[in-house]
């Protein structure tokens, strides 16, 4: 990873995700008795949103193992990912994060959420691309009807 990259990733993560999200979401303007929070309070919504960021989270480690397991110990061998999510797309590690990102950014209700949702899933798709065609590139049996991220789309 070029070094850049790790201040941009830094920044991105503890500005825009971190700072921005903390001082809205924990703002006064969502404190009990406000609007906000009677429309946050919905317990229903809040328990699908739940249920729904954690399948995200556990499909996201889910091909993080997938993805350590493919290249042995020791050795710079390249294969093309198979199983759990890697079926429909290249880079379902990202598909799940923006599944998160989309979980927090319903129960929050909050605009920094979806600020931070539009910005981190641009920036995951642009990443996918490049792996998708690196991997047609790479891999001349590559299945033909993965997509980068979104499944069935692109």
């Amino acid at each position: 990873m070029p070094l850049m990259n790790v201040f941009k990733n830094s920044f991105h993560y503890h500005m825009l995700s971190g700072l921005n999200l903390a001082y809205w979401v924990y703002s006064p303007s969502t404190a009990h008795g406000t609007p906000l929070a009677a429309k946050l309070g919905n317990p229903t919504l809040m328990a699908i949103l739940t249920g729904v960021f954690l399948f995200a989270e556990v499909s996201n480690l889910m091909t993080h193992v997938t993805l350590r397991n493919l290249r042995p110990p020791g050795t710079r061998v390249r294969r093309i990912p198979y199983g759990y999510g890697f079926d429909i797309v290249s880079c379902p590690n990202y598909l799940f994060e923006t599944l998160a990102w989309v979980a927090i950014a319903g129960m929050t209700r909050s605009f920094a959420a979806v600020f931070f949702l539009i910005v981190s899933s641009g920036q995951m798709y642009i990443w996918a691309v490049k792996k998708h065609k690196q991997y047609k590139r790479e891999f001349s049996d590559y299945p033909k009807s993965r997509k980068a991220m979104i499944p069935f789309i692109a």
